[in-house]
This record gives C-alpha cells, structure tokens and sequence, in this order.
C-alpha cells in the first residue's frame, strides 16, 4: 500500500524534507511513517517528541499503511501482551 511515503502529494513531500525546519512527518527508523502528536517532559532539558503512525496522507487523504503492517515493521503484537 505504502510506496514510497511522499510520493502521494506535493505536500507530503515537502512536509516530510525538513529543509527550513524540524520535520513532524517523519520516516522511522523502522520503516514507519509518524507524525509528532506532543512533547513530554524528560529528565534533560529538551522534550522528547510522542509520535504516532500516520496510517493516511494528512494532506490527499492516501492510505499510506495499514495498522498490520505497522505491527509487523515494529514487531509490535498485541495478542502477546495478553499471555
């Protein structure tokens, strides 16, 4: 489904270059598109970002990734927490 994450729209592209400034629409290091949703307060002096996958294009509305593939990508499985 996803593609390349950008390539749905201009404005997606550009929101996630981060030329001018610290981009809230980024490519993890896992392969996941988030978006930063809030700051949390840490023991150093910066906030440290809460990000969230971003499963549709903020901007066109394209699906970008399904929730399962987020969970594979993370290894993240609900089901396992519940044993």
């Amino acid at each position: 489904m996803a593609g390349t994450f950008g390539s749905c729209c201009e404005e997606l592209k550009d929101a996630m270059s981060g030329e001018e400034f610290e981009p809230l629409i980024t490519l993890g290091d896992d392969g996941v598109l988030y978006m930063s949703v809030g700051l949390v307060e840490l023991d150093e002096e910066e906030p440290g970002m809460v990000d969230h996958p971003v499963f549709f294009c903020p901007f066109c509305g394209k699906g970008l990734q399904t929730p399962e593939e987020v969970k594979e990508k993370t290894g993240d499985d609900e089901e396992e927490d519940d044993a």
